[in-house]
């Protein structure tokens, strides 16, 4: 694979804002190629097959379209550091500009046992081998970031989830590894140099842990393929979608309580995810209602591309993908405000904001959607062009960009 050529910038370097104004940032001349060394999960079956979506238990599903976006970076060397925990060997494939580098590891509650010691070995040697610039962990309910305290260059920590946050609603079951990883969540935040959060919402939870954190915001984008599908509502089969899992921080719960105080509704409740939701409706005595279960990635995007809206009565997500694959369609959303989406869902132009979150809330914000075809295409309308710049996984990897650029200049 040939290498990145360095380039040099001596002008200044903007950051786009949220509006398509730019903000310009310090000077920051760069003079050779930046390595990032990246610790993460990435699917790596999506190199071959493509996108792969939520639904099939695949994970991590937006670093694909950040791979996708940093392939045309010409000034960053990037590595992905993946771990394999169903291999004994070591391998290196070259996609997209860049390396990826499969290291062994244990099962995970072994992982987690022996306080992270058999990852950060795998991966401290890895960094040692490619002596990085700079290292960039995901997600603290990963191990990954257990490996920052013993990096020597600058870091990034991207969030996903926020542990702490998810226990504190009583999202979290009551398990030995979510109260080991729980307790290393505050040390991971501190070992870096920079934290992430796609929302401002998550970067307050995060410094509820830890109010000194170098915080900043970035967006994780949506796949380029949500940008191609058509918004196709049908006015003969109107229907509401919900992606997710049926365990109590996404608010399953509250939405067949909801759907229970709506008896005779004229619209069709869908739901995407695991097998226990049918089994749910079933005992609250639901009808007019499908459980479709894990869906494929085309077979997510068909549902919900003609679904009238998007559900999502979460009582805590950094910022979900459900909303935001809704949005870049450009399917109206009704969900709480609980979470980073309600950075840019508003309530009565691109959806409804359901708070206090309750059945009854919920229920009213659903019949109000779900009223007429119009009042679905209008609030489907509203902000669609700014909600898919927002989204676009360009932005993300520029913002990434920018951070790593700031960081070899010293500045964090």
């Amino acid at each position: 694979m040939q290498q990145p050529d360095p380039i040099i910038d001596e002008g200044k370097h903007h950051l786009e804002n949220d509006d398509g104004s730019s903000s310009c940032l310090n000077p920051v001349p760069i003079a050779r190629v930046i390595k990032i060394a990246i610790l993460s999960d990435f699917p790596l079956a999506a190199l071959e097959s493509g996108a792969l979506g939520r639904g099939g238990g695949q994970g991590c599903t937006w670093l694909p379209q950040l791979a996708l976006s940093f392939e045309h970076m010409k000034d960053l060397e990037v590595h992905w550091i993946v771990l394999n925990r169903k291999m004994c060997g070591s391998s290196t494939r070259v996609a997209h500009n860049q390396f990826f580098h499969i290291v062994p590891g244990v099962p995970f509650s072994i992982d987690v046992a022996l306080r992270y010691h058999p990852a950060r070995f795998q991966i401290r040697r890895k960094i040692k081998e490619l002596k990085p610039d700079i290292v960039h962990a995901w997600g603290t309910e990963r191990i990954y970031p257990a490996a920052l305290q013993d990096c020597r260059v600058p870091t990034i920590l991207s969030m996903q989830g926020v542990l702490t946050e998810y226990q504190k609603i009583g999202g979290l079951d009551d398990h030995w590894i979510w109260r080991s990883m729980l307790a290393s969540e505050p040390a991971m935040i501190r070992s870096a140099t920079v934290v992430t959060s796609e929302s401002q919402w998550g970067i307050n939870r995060v410094h509820e842990i830890e109010p000194n954190a170098k915080c900043r915001m970035v967006e994780y984008g949506v796949h380029p393929d949500f940008f191609t599908l058509p918004w196709t509502p049908d006015s003969a089969t109107p229907y509401a979608f919900f992606v997710g899992g049926s365990g109590y921080r996404k608010g399953f719960d509250i939405l067949v309580k909801a759907l229970a105080l709506l008896p005779n509704r004229k619209w069709e409740m869908r739901f995407a995810g695991d097998d226990s939701m049918s089994a749910a409706c079933e005992t609250a005595g639901l009808t007019n209602v499908q459980c479709l279960g894990l869906l494929s990635w085309p077979e997510m995007q068909k549902q919900l591309q003609s679904a009238w809206c998007s559900v999502l009565p979460t009582r805590g997500d950094t910022s979900a993908n459900s909303v935001k694959e809704a949005r870049v369609i450009g399917v109206p959303v009704v969900a709480s405000a609980h979470g980073g989406h309600a950075g840019y869902i508003h309530d009565g132009v691109n959806g409804r904001i359901v708070e206090p979150l309750d059945p009854a809330n919920l229920a009213a914000a659903l019949d109000d959607v779900m009223s007429s075809y119009d009042r679905a295409k209008n609030l489907g309308h509203g902000k669609h062009a700014e909600d898919r710049h927002y989204l676009r996984p360009e932005r993300t990897a520029e913002a990434f960009a920018v951070i790593y650029r700031d960081l070899i200049n010293g500045i964090s």
